[in-house]
């Protein structure tokens, strides 16, 4: 199953709510976001750092879309909390269009 927008607009939702984090994935591939400061969600999307199977050359359309590579780390990125559907929007792109995450396989979302 492909990443579900919708699912992930309603977990945006409540984590805001709750002042929480969620994790989104596909296979290998997942995609953290958490209420940070009040206002802002922040979101870290898997890197080769921590994902053999993730092409380090990702990193120019991470770039294109605002996300930053710490040393290390993974990319990551902060948006206003009221951006939810655009954040869902960039997940699913992130899953569908940079990541390539076979849409056959299961989409789990994990609330924390």
């Amino acid at each position: 199953m492909a990443a579900d927008k919708q699912i992930i607009i309603n977990t945006l939702n409540w984590l805001i709510k709750e002042n929480s984090a969620a994790i989104f994935a596909i296979g290998e591939h997942y995609v953290q976001a958490a209420s940070s400061m009040p206002g802002e969600i922040y979101c870290e999307a898997v890197s080769h750092h921590y994902h053999s199977g993730v092409d380090i050359g990702l990193e120019s359309a991470f770039i294109k879309m605002g996300f930053h590579l710490e040393e290390a780390g993974n990319y990551s990125r902060r948006y206003l909390s009221a951006e939810a559907e655009r954040i869902a929007d960039d997940i699913v792109y992130i899953f569908e269009e940079i990541y390539g995450s076979d849409p056959a396989a299961e989409f789990e979302v994990t609330e924390l």
